[in-house]
């Protein structure tokens, strides 16, 4: 069974009074929330997570999953750093995040391998994010959650099918799987179908969102390049329950304005609704006649 869920950045970089009403008002109650809004000890932040905390009392929020931070508060939170002194201080950095504010936490944790180290780095950053992934496991067993590493883009570790399987099987599947953000391949669009299907036994979840063949930029399904109806084929074909989670709504804020929380909420509402008929929806489009434009 397929499972939609949206990430909390995707209608605000922080929960605010507004974006809680919104919550309450739509039809999403599964979300991937974004822990990175918990790095920094300010107002934004503690209003932030003490609404979120209100939502799940209320059980107009659930947490999917947990996306564990990748940049903020000016600190290195890169788990695949060559310094091992390092490393290991990013970790347990992690690791007391996670347990602070185990209450938020959801049955899967979404990991970045790192962040754009030289390609030529890889084969040693591997290692240490598999290390890395090690040390957290034991709080993983005990708060009940699957560590998801991330498909990235560019010159990430996990940048690839390959490199995402060197990975992942250093682990046992119940504990770490993956998490196939589909805007990630770059210019490989036409080979997500065959990622999929090889992927498939280590996917848990799938960031989703469309984008313009070339590099990330969050659109909303059907504004971009992606054949819907092939993806979401190969992704019912995976044959068990998927979380598919809309990382969104980019491309609706205008330079540092934020949207209307309530705006982007129906707006994915839309996207998930469209993903749910899209083949249906796709051969209405392609017999569609534009009116008064036929030759």
């Amino acid at each position: 069974m397929i499972t939609y869920a949206l990430s909390t950045g995707s209608f605000g970089s922080y929960l605010t009074e507004a974006g809680a009403e919104a919550v309450r008002q739509s039809r999403f109650r599964n979300f991937e929330f974004t822990l990175s809004t918990c790095i920094v000890d300010d107002e934004q932040s503690r209003l932030s997570t003490r609404l979120t905390r209100q939502l799940i009392r209320e059980g107009v929020f659930k947490s999917a999953s947990v996306h564990l931070p990748f940049y903020g508060g000016g600190l290195r939170w890169d788990p695949s750093c060559p310094d091992e002194a390092q490393r290991k201080e990013i970790t347990a950095r992690f690791i007391k995040l996670i347990r602070d504010h185990a209450d938020l936490m959801g049955p899967m944790v979404t990991l970045h391998a790192s962040n754009e180290p030289p390609l030529a780095e890889h084969p040693q950053r591997i290692g240490q994010v598999c290390k890395s992934i090690e040390e957290m496991l034991p709080t993983a067993r005990e708060l009940g959650f699957v560590i998801n590493v991330e498909f990235l883009p560019r010159t990430c570790v996990g940048n690839c099918p390959e490199e995402l399987q060197q990975i992942v099987s250093h682990f046992d599947p119940d504990q770490v799987g993956i998490c196939l953000d589909v805007n990630h391949i770059m210019g490989r669009y036409k080979e997500l179908p065959a990622m999929i299907d090889l992927l498939a036994p280590r996917i848990r979840a799938f960031h989703i969102c469309d984008y313009d063949g070339i590099d990330e930029t969050h659109w909303m399904p059907w504004q971009g390049i992606h054949d819907w109806p092939e993806l979401m084929k190969h992704i019912r074909a995976i044959g068990r329950d998927m979380l598919l989670i809309l990382e969104t709504s980019w491309q609706l804020r205008r330079e540092n304005r934020e949207i209307s929380p309530l705006f982007a909420l129906r707006q994915n509402e839309k996207a998930c609704w469209f993903l749910e008929n899209c083949e249906r929806l796709q051969a209405e489009f392609d017999a569609f006649k534009l009116p008064g434009n036929q030759a």
